[in-house]
Parts: structure tokens; C-alpha cells; sequence
């Protein structure tokens, strides 16, 4: 008799306790997934992924891609005994996620070299003024003579391991050699059925670091399959292929640090108290501390998470140890490929890079290695501002660079020549400077409202203005639209103005994905670079949002994602922002992932300000605790709130509030950390296709709203008053 698998061992476990309660529904849900009732849920995780990318490039079902009809939005066609590629009118909704071609006539007497990959080979925030293809072009026209190659754009934004499937149907297009510039995009889906008893195991022996090892597994698997693929396709086919392995921004780019996922016993709680302390340690000055504490840090996460990793990078950046930087940062890169509870950040892991090392050397194919190759550009230094927009877009110089390189292995493969990289890399290759300025603005916005540092931020506010005086008229436009409240996006005057003053890149780019928002990091830094260049901007933003915001005039939701993405805490805007990309999030109100919830709003000196909270703390969890209200870092009051929801009225003084900004916090009690039960829950959310919980809560807010107070100014009180206003029932 054939012995069941060992991952069931842990969900026969589960079953015979499930089979002891009134739970029928999850008893059900269980023995589907055991395989012993029904049939497995693959189907409906898969058409979950599907609708979540329904632009994606996908293949037709049942047809070998070299046989396919179609490549990308363009589909087959024979004319005159000839056959082209012609766009599809039908995917026109996807069209700007490609090269502008209209259609891709036969192959003719020049040599052709085709190029795939993601958004980093479209060239994101220059495409289509200034691409990787075209760069490349210039280069080949220079070494082969003007008309002797053709650099065909088949890259698509967004193309994640489906590249395996465009660059086979591509091999009809005859090219002479193929490069693909792709690995940014590959990561953890939404697990599939089947798998799912693999990861309930994993959960109960191993914890998170389980998790991550076995998606790094998966991201091996699924990449290896992928270049393994091509690169034996390309072989067999005599085209030379070239596959860039993409870096990433490790020197600035700084993912949004995330509290300790649920860890065993009481760790969680050691978690904090090392985090604070490191910080502590770090900010006087006090290196060696901070990197002892940091080291614990991690020993306790097993590098699950990115804080205790950031603190060491920052450590071994004060003592100049390079190399030692450049360790942590790769490991935090890599920390948190497994967490789906936040936004994906494009990003080559190191699993990744490595396996394509692996694959492509087996099959005897080039590389462009761009971790190696920028070392050695920077000079032993690590990738920054000078190569990357964001956390993976290059800038001019990157893609300078980088097709310098592709560049070289064209003429070992097609002319037999050796070239090195450097001497291809050409200073006059580079788009106007109006596409440059705009391309730093464009990347300024992305990089504030993906959470980056005041400084990175600034820098390319900077930038942009150093290339093009019209730019601060686009500052001062956007000033006015993010902070016009009443003008909804695509009515306003500004809107107008920014679309008059820039080139088409502004709309592709900012107007496709712009949310209005406070944008507190975001003004700071253009009103400080508009002000290094002598125009006054303070002031004009100052009076747009009392006009537009000051909660003298109207009653403020502290929970929109207009003010509360001004808190700075990527976690808890984004799970109440959450857009079921992968997996449906069903909680509806705010939840604190960590013990200081913030809240912003925007006030006039002397007007007193009432806020109405209700919260409670999570279940399950301790019966009662205290939670401190502090407005701009000065003590409002206390108040003892339990496991239901009850609603408070704070007055907070005139005298206390600031003109402009303020700050709000929550100061939560430490929770009661329950983690085998947490995430004994896992498996049945995944079973339920519902987003599953790896982290503790602190405390739930189902409403928080700031309005002028009804006492008149005269009359403030001298203390806080705080008032228990009842208790409020909200179902979940």
C-alpha cells in the first residue's frame, strides 16, 4: 500500500481536531485539501491570478509558443507570400505596455537582434523618448555602420515569467541573435491548492523561516524552468542569446521595514525592545552597540524580515566596510520574498541572480551580469542614485552602461570582434534634456509614494530642476493638484497646466497612476528644491491646504488615504488600500502592526480640535488596556479600552495645535503574542482564498475623524478632556 505523503502528516493532525468541533464548513475545506472528498481548488487560485493580470501576455492554450499566431499584441499574417507580425486592435487596451510598432515586417537583409524583457528594458519613465533598444541601436549602427542591424523592442512592462513563453514565439521572427533583459518580476504567487498541505507543514515545523525557504524554492523552480527553456530553444535554433541579470537599487532603496512576523514564545516582544534600542544606539552615535543589538535581531527573525539587516548595513556603511554593507543589504533584499502582505517591489533576489548564472553557463550561453559589471563601473561601490530612478529603473548612465555591455556581446557573437564594455559607453547617448528632467520628476513622485527618504526624494526634485527651468512650473502645478480637494483628478486647472507644459511622458506615466494624497515627504521636497533655485513655494502650499484642509472648516477622515498615506507607515495604509492582487484581504478597518499607530491632519494655531476614535484592542487577546493619545509628541491623555469597540471624544486645546501639519499618535499596550494559534489559522484562509495573517496586530480602529471643536476658542480648557461617548457594536 502506497504510504501517504509527509506533508499531510500536520493536516491529518488538524483534521482529527476539526473532526472534535461544530466546525463542519472548515472540516470540509480540509478533507478537499487532503484529497480525500472533492476535488482540488487549483482552478479557482489560478483564474484568481489570472484576473489579477489579465494584461498579461499570455500564450495561446494548447499551442507550442514557436508555433503560436501570436507574439506579444502582435499577431501573425501572410501578405504577398510574406509573413508579418501586425498589432492586435483588440489589445489595444495593452498597447502602452509595449514599443510603439504597428507591425513587424518579414526579416530582410539586416541583421536582427531582438529584445525582450520587463519594464527595466522598456526603459520606465523615459520610454518611449529615450529606451535600452534605442541606446543599444546607437551603439550597433556606430560598430556595424548605420542600416547593418536591427534592434527590434519586443519588451513588455510588467512581464513576469511569461517571458519564457514570448521569447520562444519570438524565434519566429528570425532573429540573428536575442537578448532579454528579465528577473525583476519574478517572485511568490498566490499558492495553488495542491500546495498549500506543504505549506501547513512547513508553518508548524519550521515558522516563517520555512516559509521563506520554500519560496525561495519556488522562485528557483519557476525561474530555472524559464531560462532553462530559452536558452536550450535558442541553442538548438543557432541564435546566440544574451540574458542581462538585472541588480537593483541597493544602496538607497530602502523597502518599508515591517515589524517581526509572529515568532515563537515571547520573541516578539525581545523583537521590539531590540529594534528600539538599536535605533537608540544608531542616533547616538553608538555603532558597536547598535550592531550587537542588530545581530541578535536577526538571530531571532532568521532573516525573515528587513529591520535588524538595515541596522547592520547602516553599521558596516559608519565603520566604511563596504563589502560588509553590501552583505545586509542583499539579505534584506532577500528578507521578505515570501510576505505577500505588502505591495511586491520589483527586484532580482539573489536566488535568482544566481540561478541564471547556473542555467546560462550550462547551456553555454552569455551573460551580462549586471551586479559584477556595475561593482566594477562604481569601483567597488555599491548601485545608487547614479544607476537606478528607483528601486530598479535605470537612469540614463544605468541603461549607458548596461547596453555598453549587451553591446559587447553582440560583436563577440556577430563580428567576431572583442570590444570591452567601457569603450562602448558613449556620453552622447542620452535623451534631450526636457525627457531628462521629467524622467527625475516622474521619479521623485514614484520614489515618495513608494515610501523613500526625504533625501532620495529631494535629490531627484533637484535633478529635474538642474535640467529644465520648466519643471518648476510643473512642481508648482502639482503643489496646487494634490492639494485642491474639491477638484477631483482630471477636472482640475493644474491638471491642464501640467499637460500643457510637459512632454507626453507626464501623462503616461503620472497621470496613469497618480493618487491624490497629502503628500507630506513628497511637498517638503519640492518646495525645498524650488527654493534652492530662488522660487518662493512654502507659502503657496501652506495656504492651499488650510484652505482645502484645515479641520477649522470641515470634519476630517484620519483614515482616508489621502491623510493617513502621510503617516509614513506603508503596512497599515496598504492594507487599507488593499486591491486583492493576490488574495482577497477581508478586514476593513485599520489594523496597528506596530505598537505606534500616526495620524495626520492639518490644523490652525489656537483652534481646538475634537477627534472621535473608535478602536478596540484584537481578539483574542487581554481583556483591558491603556492606549496614549499624544498630539505632536506632547501627552493628550490616556484611556482603557478592551477587546469591543467603544468610541471617544478627545478635545485636544488650541494651544497645542500647530498651523499646517499635525501629528496624531496611538501609543497601543503590548499584545499578548499568540503565535502557534496565528498561525495555526493560516492554512484555512489560504483554504478559504482569503489573504492569511503573518503578523500581530496591536490595535483596530473601525473610525477615526478630526473636526473643529464646539467649545468656541475663548473658552478652551486648560487640560485635555477625554469622555467615554458609550460603546459601539461594529460588525467585522
Amino acid at each position: 500500500m502506497q504510504r501517504p505523503p509527509e506533508s499531510l502528516k500536520s493536516l491529518a493532525n488538524r483534521i482529527a481536531r476539526t473532526a472534535a468541533s461544530d466546525d463542519a464548513a472548515q472540516m470540509v475545506r480540509l478533507l478537499q485539501l487532503s484529497g480525500l472528498i472533492g476535488e482540488e481548488n487549483d482552478d479557482a487560485v489560478k483564474a484568481l491570478v489570472s484576473n489579477a493580470s489579465s494584461s498579461m501576455y499570455v500564450a495561446e492554450p494548447g499551442v507550442p509558443p514557436r508555433e503560436s499566431k501570436h507574439i506579444g499584441i502582435w499577431e501573425r499574417r501572410v501578405e504577398d507570400g510574406k509573413t508579418c507580425f501586425v498589432r492586435r486592435l483588440e489589445m489595444s487596451n495593452a498597447w502602452h505596455y509595449w514599443a510603439n510598432i504597428s507591425r513587424i515586417e518579414p526579416k530582410g537583409s539586416k541583421r536582427r537582434i531582438v529584445f525582450m524583457g520587463e519594464s527595466v528594458a522598456r526603459g520606465y519613465l523615459y520610454d518611449p523618448d529615450f529606451t535600452p533598444a534605442l541606446a543599444l541601436q546607437m551603439i550597433l549602427d556606430d560598430q556595424f555602420g548605420k542600416g547593418e542591424v536591427e534592434v527590434l523592442d519586443l519588451a513588455r512592462t510588467s512581464l513576469d515569467y511569461k517571458v519564457r513563453e514570448l521569447a520562444l514565439a519570438a524565434l519566429q521572427l528570425e532573429p540573428d541573435m536575442a537578448i532579454i533583459f528579465a528577473g525583476n518580476n519574478w517572485d511568490v504567487s498566490a499558492p495553488l491548492f495542491s500546495n498549500i498541505a506543504e505549506l501547513d507543514q512547513v508553518l508548524a515545523n519550521e515558522g516563517m523561516s520555512g516559509l521563506k525557504r520554500i519560496s525561495e524554492e519556488y522562485i528557483d523552480r519557476m525561474g530555472r524552468r524559464v531560462v532553462s527553456d530559452v536558452a536550450s530553444e535558442y541553442k538548438n535554433s543557432d541564435v546566440p542569446l544574451v540574458w542581462i541579470i538585472p541588480e537593483n537599487n541597493l544602496g538607497e532603496w530602502r523597502d518599508p521595514v515591517t515589524n517581526a512576523p509572529y515568532l515563537p514564545g515571547d520573541l516578539n516582544r525581545e523583537w521590539l525592545n531590540l529594534y528600539e534600542e538599536a535605533h537608540s544606539a544608531l542616533s547616538n552615535g553608538d555603532p558597536a552597540t547598535a550592531e550587537k543589538l542588530g545581530q541578535k535581531m536577526i538571530t531571532i527573525d532568521e532573516g525573515v524580515c528587513v529591520g535588524g539587516l538595515y541596522i547592520l548595513a547602516d553599521c558596516r556603511r559608519l565603520v566604511n566596510d563596504v563589502e560588509g554593507e553590501r552583505k545586509y543589504l542583499e539579505l534584506a533584499r532577500d528578507a521578505q520574498c515570501w510576505d505577500s502582505s505588502i505591495v511586491y517591489m520589483p527586484k532580482p533576489y539573489s536566488v535568482t541572480q544566481k540561478m541564471m548564472r547556473e542555467e546560462m553557463a550550462r547551456h553555454g550561453q552569455q551573460v551580462v551580469d549586471l551586479p559584477a559589471l556595475f561593482k566594477e563601473y562604481l569601483n567597488g561601490g555599491i548601485p545608487d542614485r547614479r544607476l537606478f530612478l528607483d528601486y530598479c529603473h535605470l537612469t540614463t548612465e544605468g541603461i549607458r552602461v548596461t547596453m555598453g555591455a549587451a553591446a559587447s556581446c553582440v560583436l563577440r557573437s556577430l563580428k567576431e570582434v572583442e570590444v570591452s564594455w567601457y569603450a562602448l559607453v558613449n556620453d552622447q547617448i542620452a535623451p534631450p534634456p526636457k525627457i531628462e528632467a521629467e524622467a527625475s520628476f516622474l521619479a521623485a513622485i514614484h520614489d515618495a509614494h513608494w515610501w523613500q527618504s526625504y533625501d532620495m526624494v529631494h535629490h531627484f526634485c533637484a535633478r529635474a530642476l538642474s535640467y529644465s527651468p520648466h519643471v518648476a512650473e510643473l512642481m508648482l502645478n502639482y503643489i496646487d493638484l494634490q492639494n485642491q480637494k474639491a477638484v477631483p483628478l482630471r477636472m482640475s486647472e493644474a491638471e491642464k497646466q501640467i499637460i500643457h507644459l510637459g512632454s507626453p511622458l507626464i501623462h503616461r506615466y503620472l497621470f496613469r497612476t497618480n493618487n491624490k494624497r497629502l503628500d507630506k515627504l513628497l511637498m517638503r521636497a519640492m518646495v525645498h528644491a524650488l527654493e534652492d533655485v530662488g522660487i518662493e513655494a512654502e507659502e503657496r502650499l501652506k495656504r492651499l491646504r488650510r484652505e482645502e484642509h484645515s479641520v477649522k472648516l470641515r470634519e476630517i477622515d484620519l483614515l482616508s488615504y489621502y491623510y493617513h498615506s502621510a503617516s509614513e507607515q506603508a503596512q497599515e495604509v496598504e492594507a487599507l488600500t488593499w486591491d486583492s492582487y493576490r488574495l482577497p484581504y477581508d478586514i476593513r478597518y485599520f489594523r496597528a502592526y506596530w505598537p505606534e499607530s500616526r495620524f495626520v491632519f492639518v490644523g490652525e494655531a489656537g483652534c481646538a480640535v475634537n477627534l472621535c476614535l473608535t478602536c478596540r484592542l484584537p481578539k483574542p487577546g487581554r481583556g483591558e488596556g491603556q492606549i496614549t493619545i499624544t498630539l505632536n509628541g506632547e501627552p493628550q491623555g490616556e484611556m482603557t479600552i478592551s477587546t469591543e469597540w467603544s468610541t471617544w471624544d478627545i478635545t485636544l486645546p488650541g494651544e497645542a495645535v500647530l498651523d499646517d501639519l499635525n501629528e496624531i499618535t496611538v501609543r497601543w499596550p503590548m499584545p499578548e503574542f499568540q503565535s502557534a494559534e496565528a498561525l495555526s489559522k493560516v492554512t484555512m484562509k489560504l483554504c478559504q482564498l482569503k489573504f492569511p495573517d503573518f503578523f500581530p496586530v496591536f490595535g483596530e480602529i473601525h473610525s477615526f475623524t478630526a473636526s473643529n471643536s464646539l467649545k468656541s476658542q475663548e473658552s478652551q480648557l486648560d487640560e485635555v478632556s477625554i469622555t467615554a461617548a458609550g460603546i459601539d457594536r461594529v460588525q467585522q
